[in-house]
């Protein structure tokens, strides 16, 4: 079971939610809690300061750019210190600290220190950054090699879990994942399987060894065999059994095939309202 979860810290809403659920699955499951602020280099590296240093001259340039680092490193502290403060009121002991960088980059060099990686689905700069699509998050769990949940800007504490299977690999790692949190958490896992054709036989096929590979977990679950395209039907599954966590496999077509018809994945991290662990 998970023994030591890192969250990514950055001050937003989804930060705060991402928080949140972190520190409930801390106190739940009884593990360690890390917790990352990133101080986003290229801030300092950007076409904005590069062209401020032709504006103003090399000089007072140096003396802005110490300016500008000093108050990204007091705003990285406030995060930090924000986030002691909430672990300390919930009685969890935690460990934070700060790191210049590449945020993805950072990140995936982070997580060697943790089991599970928590972030929030859209960063401090959302509003303006328009869509996620290409981000942080998405280049982080693309990459990570780690478990990686990925949280809207709310969070409730989870009452039933939505498990997909397709019968890859990937779709089998999450599944075994979702059974370990769901015994537990003491949760029930809805196991589905998305039929995009008319093969019904192939899909309850499928879906019966979803249910064995659940079973030998000891979780308590039931199978459900659903027509649709993945991501949507993922999604509408998930809102119709009132299911609050949603576990897949990540990234498991081909690249060429995202290209063409886009990833369920991505669409999953983009879209839903409830927390999406993504498990390799």
């Amino acid at each position: 079971m998970i023994k030591s979860i890192l969250v990514c810290l950055d001050g937003s809403s989804h930060s705060d939610a991402a928080c949140d659920l972190a520190l409930h699955l801390t106190s739940r499951l009884q593990a360690r809690l890390l917790g990352l602020h990133v101080l986003d280099s290229r801030m300092l590296e950007g076409p904005l300061m590069a062209d401020l240093s032709g504006w103003i001259g090399a000089q007072p340039y140096g003396a802005q750019l110490q300016q500008f680092r000093e108050l990204m490193e007091q705003k990285g502290q406030a995060v930090v210190r924000a986030f002691d403060d909430r672990c300390a009121k919930a009685g969890v002991q935690a460990e934070s600290w700060l790191k210049m960088g590449h945020p993805a980059r950072v990140i995936l060099e982070e997580e060697a220190r943790a089991e599970l990686l928590v972030l929030g689905q859209r960063g401090e700069h959302a509003d303006w950054m328009g869509d996620m699509t290409g981000s942080t998050v998405e280049r982080v769990v693309r990459h990570s090699v780690k478990p990686c949940i990925v949280v809207p800007d709310t969070f409730t504490p989870f009452t039933r879990i939505l498990a997909a299977y397709d019968g890859s690999s990937h779709a089998g790692q999450a599944l075994r994942e979702a059974a370990e949190l769901a015994v537990a958490l003491d949760l029930e896992i809805v196991v589905l399987t998305v039929a995009e054709s008319e093969d019904q036989d192939k899909a309850a096929a499928i879906s019966k060894d979803a249910m064995g590979l659940v079973g030998a977990h000891g979780a308590r679950a039931h199978p459900r065999v659903a027509r649709g395209r993945s991501a949507v039907t993922i999604l509408e599954c998930a809102q119709q059994d009132q299911c609050n966590l949603i576990v897949v496999g990540a990234y498991g077509h081909s690249r060429v095939r995202e290209m063409i018809l886009g990833s369920t994945t991505t669409t999953l991290v983009t879209r839903s309202r409830v927390p999406v662990m993504l498990v390799r």
